[in-house]
């Protein structure tokens, strides 16, 4: 079951992103898998295993979100997935961070999250606080 979709507006372009659990990624689309045990991780394009409850490993998930961006300005009209394993908590930290690199994100970043793609994102205080301090220093590297 998908979670939401965020418009993301990229360069003048909408790309719009699915999420929710990475088993649940729409046909065709091109996914970042964050999830080790989804039993469609073959299918992932993009994959960065990330604990469920975790954090992401900064790096990682700057080379990983970089590369999307990438796929999105080349191919805007591309069907795009993002999800864990209930597509919440890892999920929207992915998002919001993806988000944050395109230069979308006005205010605070997991509020902006939770209103374009669901209200119960970034699940725990320590993804929240991650996605924060990604934001004032996501354009700076």
């Amino acid at each position: 079951m998908l979670r939401g979709r965020l418009e993301l507006p990229l360069e003048g372009q909408r790309i719009s992103i699915s999420g929710g659990p990475f088993d649940a990624m729409p046909a065709g689309a091109r996914g970042l898998c964050l999830e080790a045990r989804a039993a469609r991780v073959a299918e992932a394009e993009w994959q960065l295993d990330v604990p469920d409850f975790g954090l992401p490993d900064e790096a990682g998930l700057r080379t990983v979100l970089a590369d999307m961006l990438e796929a999105m300005r080349a191919a805007p009209d591309g069907a795009y997935h993002i999800g864990c394993k209930a597509g919440l908590g890892r999920t929207g930290t992915a998002m919001a961070c993806l988000a944050i690199l395109a230069g979308a994100v006005e205010g605070d970043p997991v509020a902006w999250l939770r209103a374009a793609y669901n209200a119960e994102a970034i699940e725990t205080p320590a993804q929240e606080d991650f996605v924060r301090r990604f934001a004032h220093t996501g354009l700076a590297r």
